[in-house]
């Protein structure tokens, strides 16, 4: 058995190996072989595992000047079909070991997986009562490991990490249904912790009488707690996903919701949003990410669109106002029914202290590739994929 320890009533699922003392610092998110780079992560839920069709699994690239070319896939020990471990990640380094760790969904089922020098490890499966089921990672009370927040049946199921791995901490709930239908993790209150927010439910159908409210859940030393929460009403009921961080330079993080045609900036007031920015597109806005990717100290806004056939991505450059009206760049040289851009996440796998864009480009067949864009650009770009024969689902999605 790996490191993994038996769940009592559902509660403990990581343990670090035995006689392995906590390191003194954290490893960055998404550094999962512990060098202080992060990584290239993707789930890959179609990947044929074990002779079992579409098990899934995840899949690690090393960060470097250069990514590193090997593909590291990661499966569960015994491999189901059709369980497709790798749909929905989150990561963070959870038993402070000094490696980041991955958690991944599958078919009811999470699966968590430990870092190490040499890549990902699996740790445990548990069932859990959704399938797919949303989830985010980060330090949401300050102690030095990785918490994660993940949608439960009617709740929001708060996993705290510790030298022992990932204990459950605390069930929040509001009433709704689909409460954590979409998840997402920023200082939206300015203090430098990290918060929780959540819709009630998920996009709506057109006829839908239901609000979609958009609740923020503060991260604090206590952990997080409803009591603290605070919420608005989004102007449409279509969100589907939503980013956050600090495009106005003002120390205190935005939310940016994209819905059926439009990308909706709000800007934080620290426990309220002001009237909001509205980004209209004649074709259909997706996955969002945040990161100063023009390189001027302030986070910019990179949204993937999508028409027929074809994918790019537009870079919206911060401003104290919330982000400019026309795109600073447009990334669109992919060709066509390559699903460019369909999973979106900034992060520093270069190494030289400047976010990366990392995009997924799924394709049609589930035959995909991700693709790192030094500093949100062409040059330097690295076309990661895998091997493997058949539809991987790679590119999909990202932590």
């Amino acid at each position: 058995m790996a490191a993994g320890v038996a769940v009592a009533a559902g509660i403990s699922l990581v343990a670090a190996p035995a006689g392995a003392a906590p390191k003194k610092r954290p490893a960055l998110p998404g550094d999962v072989n512990g060098d202080g780079r992060a990584d290239v992560i993707a789930g890959a839920h179609l990947l044929k595992a074990g002779g079992r069709s579409d098990a899934g699994g995840v899949v690690v690239w090393f960060g470097g000047a250069k990514v590193a070319a090997k593909a590291r896939i990661a499966t569960t020990s015994k491999p189901v079909a059709r369980e497709n471990v790798g749909k929905v990640l989150a990561t963070a380094d959870f038993d402070r070991d000094g490696y980041s760790d991955v958690l991944a969904s599958g078919r009811k089922k999470i699966v968590v997986f430990l870092g190490s020098a040499t890549g990902l490890k699996f740790s445990k499966s548990f069932a859990w009562p959704i399938t797919n089921a949303p989830m985010k990672a980060a330090d949401f009370n300050g102690d030095g490991f990785g918490d994660v927040a993940v949608r439960g049946n009617r709740e929001i199921v708060v996993f705290k990490g510790g030298s022992k791995g990932l204990t459950k901490s605390v069930s929040l709930k509001n009433g709704a249904a689909e409460f954590g239908a979409v998840l997402a993790v920023g200082d939206v209150t300015g203090d430098k912790r990290p918060d929780l927010l959540a819709t009630d439910l998920g996009p709506a159908h057109a006829g839908s009488v239901n609000p979609q409210r958009v609740s923020v859940i503060p991260g604090a030393a206590s952990g997080l707690s409803m009591s603290r929460a605070w919420a608005f009403l989004p102007a449409r009921r279509d969100v589907f996903d939503i980013a956050v961080g600090d495009l106005s330079g003002d120390g205190k993080a935005d939310i940016v919701l994209a819905t059926g045609d439009q990308v909706v900036v709000h800007r934080s007031r620290g426990v309220t949003v002001v009237t909001p920015q509205i980004l209209s597109f004649s074709d259909f806005p997706g996955d969002l990410a945040i990161g100063d990717l023009v390189g001027d100290g302030r986070a910019d806004l990179a949204v993937h669109v999508a028409a027929d056939n074809h994918d790019w991505v537009e870079i919206y450059r911060g401003t104290a106002g919330g982000v400019t009206v026309k795109p600073a760049r447009i990334l669109r040289k992919e060709t066509y029914e390559t699903g460019f851009g369909a999973a979106l996440t900034v992060s520093d796998v270069v190494g030289d202290r400047k976010p990366d864009l990392i995009a997924g480009a799924p394709g049609v067949y589930g035959v995909g590739q991700v693709h790192v864009l030094p500093n949100g650009n062409y040059t330097g770009l690295q076309r990661l994929k895998l091997s493997t024969s058949g539809g991987h689902g790679l590119g999909f999605s990202l932590p």
